[in-house]
């Protein structure tokens, strides 16, 4: 299995709707894959139809394991969606509980628990798909530690570069921890204007991150996609938008 964390320091950036699309598209090319829910707001889950407010989800897996001391399993967190091949660990305001209690463990399990427990269902998924919140907190540095690459959705812009030389900073200090986990870069929100396009150029052949071939187009059916609580593509199919991240996960497919 092929974990994947998807983040961004910065919101409103696609950073959600980049992880539910690829995850989507995975599945539709006959990829099993497990889509986890790791920020605190849940949009993920409620864009599955898979969120509760009151439900275990990933806060239960990383405290209740029988990994720590609990009583259950991964099985036990991992819930079906109505899209075929993709199953959801979901999430919802108790991460943010959940984080102040890793903060307390003072054990090195404390980082580790995920990797460990996604070990128990490694052999069912292709690929795992996490939809990290914004602020590195110990959930996202479970996931973090779990991972062999973090797709950083970028929007192009002084403020948002800034926000992934950032990100590449933190991501440095964790590779002593996970000495596989690298930084590829994807542009979203591409408008087709002169400045825009030198600034992709610029991202993507002197900038020094490890960047997608492919761009990201802005469209308004994204945005209709989020307040219609579906993935993208099941959305609108043949959208240019849904188009650009099939390019990109035929790029994601290479890399295997």
């Amino acid at each position: 299995m092929r974990t994947i964390a998807i983040m961004s320091p910065k919101g409103g950036i696609a950073k959600t709707t980049s992880a539910d699309t690829i995850a989507y598209i995975l599945g539709e090319q006959g990829k099993k894959v497990l889509l986890i829910d790791a920020d605190p707001q849940g949009d993920t889950s409620k864009v599955y139809g898979k969120y509760d407010p009151e439900g275990e989800g990933l806060s239960g897996l990383l405290e209740n394991h029988t990994y720590v001391g609990g009583e259950y399993n991964t099985w036990h967190f991992i819930e079906q969606t109505q899209y075929e091949n993709i199953d959801i660990i979901t999430a919802n305001g108790y991460l943010m509980q959940t984080d102040m209690s890793l903060r307390l463990e003072r054990e090195k399990t404390q980082i580790e628990r995920l990797k460990e427990m996604l070990k128990e269902v490694n052999n069912l998924y292709d690929y795992c798909i996490c939809d990290c919140g914004r602020l590195l907190d110990m959930v996202v540095i479970n996931v973090l530690i779990a991972a062999e690459m973090v797709i950083a959705p970028v929007k192009l812009g002084g403020f948002e570069n800034e926000a992934i030389y950032n990100l590449q900073e933190q991501l440095d200090d964790l590779r002593e921890l996970n000495e596989k986990l690298h930084i590829k870069g994807i542009i979203t929100m591409r408008q087709k204007n002169k400045t825009t396009l030198e600034f992709e150029q610029w991202m993507k052949e002197q900038s020094g991150f490890e960047m997608f071939e492919t761009s990201v187009r802005r469209s308004i059916v994204v945005e209709k996609a989020s307040m219609a609580m579906k993935p993208l593509p099941a959305f609108s199919k043949n959208g240019i938008a849904t188009k650009d991240y099939r390019a990109v996960v035929e790029e994601l497919l290479q890399e295997e």
